[in-house]
């Protein structure tokens, strides 16, 4: 069997990298369960390239992740994202599970209201975000990022993620919403009145248009009169 360009491991049967791309298949196609986990174990009994068996591991930490097995999810993904060594040539080939990972542990973070613990996962992305994720991720990770930082108190660098976020995400109304109030919540009601009017103007329609308009109200006062 022929082993393809972009597995960079240890087996040359091609049996991991064959196991790979069924395991991922299926996870694309939403189908993937408790049985690709086991495939996974049995594929981890044959890698032995660190950055590969940590892929591997994250693999089966993101299927229990999806199958809603959260703490199992918790502990995998632990023990895979510790261990990538990133100052390997194989890192390269393995940077897309490892993003995923950190996004997914600072979800997991994030979703129990531990905003100190999931900054960091979220933060392990920046760097390599543009080489693996769409627009879409990538505002949505800055998104986390603005939620979890104003969320501790350190709301000047929340704010930082949120004009990030708004940015990226092309000024939709979610986006506009936080960084309305990350304005608010470094002082700057100017600001954040400004783009209220622009939430005003473009998000009307919005499922959570009535949660803008009464923070407009209580926080920005007669700047936050609705025409």
């Amino acid at each position: 069997m022929t082993v393809p360009e972009w597995y960079t491991g240890t087996d040359r049967s091609g049996r991991v990298s064959r196991g790979i791309e069924q395991v991922i298949e299926r996870m694309d196609a939403h189908e993937a369960d408790h049985d690709d986990v086991e495939r996974i174990d049995e594929l981890l009994a044959i890698e032995e390239e660190p950055n590969w068996r940590a892929f591997l591991s994250g693999l089966a930490g993101t299927i229990h992740y999806d199958l809603e097995d959260i703490e199992t999810a918790h502990e995998v993904l632990e023990r895979s994202l510790a261990g990538y060594k990133t100052y390997l040539d194989t890192f390269d080939g393995v940077l897309s599970v490892y993003c995923q990972s950190c996004y997914t542990m600072g979800v997991i973070h994030y979703d129990a209201g531990r905003f100190t613990d999931a900054v960091p996962w979220f933060l392990r992305c920046l760097p390599y975000m543009h080489e693996v994720y769409d627009e879409v991720y990538v505002g949505n990770i800055y998104s986390f990022l603005s939620a979890c930082l104003s969320g501790i108190g350190r709301s000047e660098e929340g704010l930082i993620m949120a004009e990030a976020a708004n940015f990226t995400r092309k000024s939709d109304c979610e986006s506009l919403e936080q960084l309305m109030v990350s304005y608010g919540s470094t002082g700057d009601i100017a600001r954040a009145t400004e783009v209220f009017h622009v939430l005003e103007e473009h998000c009307r329609d919005h499922d959570d248009f009535d949660r803008v308009r009464a923070y407009a109200r209580e926080q920005l006062g007669e700047g936050g009169e609705v025409n």
